[in-house]
């Protein structure tokens, strides 16, 4: 099934630019990758500008050059291919309610994008303002640069606003999949997590998307360091870390504890099928039929049984065994280098300030 409603507007510029270049990371940076470097090329000399704040620009800027294929990739395959796959462990009445929620989803990703850029915007706009003597002290000094430097700062605030957004309808998404879709859980399937690995390599790959922000991390801190409202660039440092957390463990845990319901349920099932075909067999060997429950168990050969009685057994086990949470080597690998990324930004600016 399709489960791709609409295309976020970024996605229709890069998807216009593979009609000139083929491959979507090649289209991002030639329609919309290229804005940060030019406008930071514009605006900072680097014979004027310190080594610390060119460092720091260059990351931040590295940061959302590829952020317009980040947005392409999850609008049009990584959201979408999150249902395709999901639904392998949806039961089937409820795939009319999964194909729902991708279309209202989808709909919120495309239309709602600008409600987690506004967030961007104050902090961003803010530090802008207030950092300008800094930003004179380090060469951007003439209109030009300081327009050219607005323009950087208004293109992170964009794309940071849209991985936002991104980020926080990953959660929306499995938060409302766990909710109102039931789930089929299959104790034998290959990824040995009852089909479960689809939400967390869902989750990871945004997590490792949003982990990018960390880019932008020392900057921040060579601005923070240098201007009077620091509690505005430290809001926005945490908002970050916060997005990046919540990202992967809230939706991970709310899908464990569906999971796990679901479990208790199946198991509790085949408890009472096992003691049913228990007290069955022990009716039979003692060889009064007239006393078997109208139970539509048929069968009333004690051997074949003994038989659906191992199997229900190893059914139970195969149910009680299966780990639920969705997490794999590979996706915990993945999770902790995302992890790993911001705190290795953060203590690598304390440790160029003293301040470690």
């Amino acid at each position: 099934m399709e489960y791709n409603a609409t295309s976020l507007w970024v996605s229709r510029i890069v998807d216009w630019g593979r009609g000139y270049v083929g491959h979507p990371a090649a289209a991002a940076l030639c329609t919309l990758g290229w804005i940060p470097v030019v406008t930071t090329a514009v605006a900072i000399d680097p014979s004027e500008a310190s080594t610390a704040f060119l460092v720091g620009q260059i990351l931040a800027c590295l940061m959302v050059v590829s952020a317009p294929y980040d947005v392409w990739y999850y609008d049009e395959r990584l959201l979408p291919q999150f249902f395709d796959d999901i639904e392998l462990i949806t039961a089937e009445s409820d795939h009319d309610t999964l194909e729902r929620l991708a279309t209202r989803y989808d709909h919120l990703y495309a239309d709602y994008w600008w409600l987690s850029t506004l967030v961007w915007v104050g902090l961003v706009l803010t530090v802008f303002v207030v950092g300008q003597s800094y930003f004179q002290s380090q060469g951007i000094t003439n209109p030009v640069e300081r327009a050219a430097y607005l323009g950087f700062f208004c293109y992170w605030l964009l794309f940071a606003g849209l991985r936002s957004h991104g980020a926080v309808i990953t959660v929306f998404v499995i938060r409302s999949f766990a909710e109102q879709v039931q789930l089929d859980v299959d104790p034998l399937h290959p990824d040995g997590l009852g089909g479960l690995s689809t939400v967390g390599t869902f989750a990871i790959r945004m997590t490792v998307i949003t982990s990018l922000g960390s880019l932008a991390l020392p900057l921040a801190f060579q601005i923070a360091s240098n201007i009077q409202y620091k509690s505005v660039v430290y809001a926005g440092v945490a908002l970050f870390v916060l997005l990046v957390g919540l990202n992967f463990l809230y939706p991970t845990y709310k899908v464990n504890r569906r999971a796990q319901d679901l479990r208790e349920r199946m198991l509790d099932a085949h408890r009472e099928r096992i003691r049913t075909l228990e007290n069955r067999l022990a009716l039979l060997t003692e060889g009064d039929e007239s006393d078997l429950p109208d139970d539509h168990l048929a069968e009333t050969n004690d051997e074949l049984l003994e038989l659906e009685i191992r199997r229900a057994r190893r059914e139970f086990e195969d149910y009680q065994s299966v780990q639920l949470y969705p997490l794999s080597i590979g996706i915990i690998t993945r999770l902790v280098s995302s992890i790993l990324l911001p705190v290795a930004f953060i203590l690598f600016e304390l440790f160029i300030t003293g301040s470690l």
